[in-house]
């Protein structure tokens, strides 16, 4: 299997150089097109962007099987990262790299976006066997899955995926991931001099704060979350402030126990507000649903086959994030998470490429379009 580690790593040094934050992927999306053109294959770009404000849609690339009755199966990685992603500068250290520590490296997902191109190499370099492949590289995944949510479904035909957007060891595969609701919101009270005449204002962070102080926040339970990530509001020191706005989450496997955490928020912020003299405008969003792929499922029996052509069998694991893989299941393509090379995303002091993880994962994919094709449930 001729997969190449120094045209990886071209790859990936090449990619994380280039700024792509959510919304604005447009240049690092045309070089990513470019490479796949090499190729020899098509690529289109749907209208995701203009849905929710980007500059950029999400690449679609539809390979061709060369197996008869085969159906297709999906392939994922994002192409956005979180900031500072700006004059990154990869360090390679022997099977690793990591960026200098002003920035992060964005090996979330770019590591996954060049396991793709090398794996699109090899199954061409060395005349793989495999069923029709639809690869989608999203956009604007880190700040709210748009690139998935906006996806254009009639493009795609899979019912089968795979999200390369998790880390080492390479038989970690996570196959369970919770839900998560947004609440935005804003504490009115009155504003006053704060020195003159206080006792006039209604001091709108104090409501908040203690709203705030009597919540369930962090681990609620095995199964969920919740967390009030930020305050704004207040205009001068020596102006009690009239208004607040809190922005919060709560995630939990278990539908009922996340409806009744986040009501549970809006009430004390409700009642607080209202106890102190003022009032609180309560806004919740849902930003994804929950999914749960089983031992039993078609994606995960592909992967115990996979695997076990490298020796391994799957470490099943559930998950406290969201990904574009809670899109897709939602909109009926069961998919499953697997290693990409990552390793701590998000920071620009830990985050690394583990090298060799990441060539495994080229060869995981092979694997996993080979097993495929001969699993009896899609003949």
């Amino acid at each position: 299997m001729p997969i190449n580690r120094e045209r990886f790593l071209s790859d990936f040094l090449e990619l994380v150089r280039i700024p792509s934050p959510s919304g604005k992927e447009r240049e690092v999306a045309q070089a990513v097109k470019a490479k796949v053109e090499a190729m020899g294959l098509t690529v289109s770009e749907d209208e995701a962007g203009k849905g929710f404000g980007g500059e950029q849609g999400n690449l679609i690339v539809k390979v061709t099987g060369n197996l008869e009755g085969v159906p297709p199966i999906l392939l994922n990685a994002h192409l956005d990262t979180v900031l500072p992603c700006e004059n990154v500068n990869p360090i390679v250290e022997g099977d690793k790299v990591r960026s200098d520590g002003r920035t992060i490296l964005g090996a979330d997902n770019k590591a996954g976006v060049c396991v793709l191109l090398e794996f699109l190499r090899v199954i061409k370099e060395d005349g793989i066997q495999h069923g029709p492949l639809e690869i989608v590289f999203t956009v604007a995944e880190e700040t709210g899955l748009h690139g998935a949510k906006h996806l254009d479904y009639s493009l795609i035909s899979a019912k089968v995926g795979f999200v390369l957007d998790s880390g080492p060891p390479i038989n970690k595969v996570i196959v369970r991931a919770p839900s998560q609701k947004n609440l935005r919101a804003v504490v009115k009270g009155k504003s006053a001099h704060a020195g003159v005449s206080p006792e006039k204002g209604i001091n709108a962070i104090q409501l908040a704060a203690r709203a705030i102080a009597s919540m369930r926040l962090g681990r609620i339970d095995q199964e969920t979350t919740a967390n009030i990530g930020i305050i704004r509001g207040g205009l001068a020191t020596n102006i009690v402030p009239e208004e607040v706005e809190i922005l919060g989450e709560a995630r939990s496997h278990n539908p009922k126990k996340l409806e009744e955490q986040i009501a549970h928020m809006v009430s004390l912020l409700e009642k607080e507000a209202q106890r102190g003299g003022g009032k609180a405008e309560v806004e919740v969003t849902d930003v994804y649903r929950s999914f749960s792929v089983t031992e039993d499922d078609l994606p995960s029996k592909v992967l115990k086959a996979a695997l076990a052509k490298m020796g391994l069998k799957p470490q099943w694991e559930t998950t406290g994030g969201g990904s574009d893989a809670n899109i897709f299941n939602e909109h009926g393509i069961k998919c499953v998470l697997i290693c990409c090379g990552e390793e701590s995303p998000h920071s620009p002091e830990n985050e690394r490429l583990d090298i060799p993880s990441a060539l495994q994962s080229v060869e995981l994919l092979v694997n996993i379009v080979t097993a495929f094709a001969q699993m009896d449930e899609v003949k």
